[in-house]
């Protein structure tokens, strides 16, 4: 299992809080996002790199209670931030990108807000995320729903 000292900014209360606070900035532009990649009900979504679970709540609110939500996270403290919060259609999966570790699941949208840009091999990380397009799912840009930008930068590296 991965340290938590492995994380920039920690996974201590304080963190927890200052990432409330930056989900509260940027939440109308990550739900513009949504609806733009066409999330909505009976989906399978997944989060990946969900910190403390604030999109994936909204997320589970966006896919409804046929849907699906998959938070990942290596940080079990993060993970455990969000359960009594967490919502029956929201499951968590505790996985070091890093090392190759992704769930196994066909999934109709990735959320991934700031992860790429904190692990050593953002290529290979979102080769997984792509690996999970259900098929018939949206288009590409769709499906990674918020990555344009960061995608056109990895697909330069």
């Amino acid at each position: 299992m991965p340290s938590e000292k492995e994380f920039v900014l920690g996974t201590h209360d304080q963190e927890i809080a200052r990432l409330a606070v930056q989900h509260r900035a940027w939440r109308p532009r990550a739900l513009a996002a949504w609806q733009s990649a066409g999330i909505g009900p009976s989906q399978t979504v997944l989060d990946v790199g969900c910190g403390p679970g604030y999109a994936s709540l909204d997320l589970a609110e966006a896919v409804g209670p046929q849907g699906r939500v998959v938070a990942i996270d290596k940080s079990e403290r993060f993970l455990k931030a969000f359960e009594e919060a967490r919502r029956d259609n929201i499951a968590t999966y505790c996985a070091d990108l890093e090392n190759g570790e992704f769930p196994q699941i066909r999934a109709h949208a990735v959320w991934c807000r700031w992860v790429l840009c904190f692990v050593k091999n953002p290529r290979d990380v979102l080769a997984n995320m792509l690996a999970t397009r259900r098929p018939g799912s949206h288009d590409r840009r769709g499906f990674l729903a918020g990555l344009e930008i960061i995608a056109r930068r990895t697909e330069a590296l």
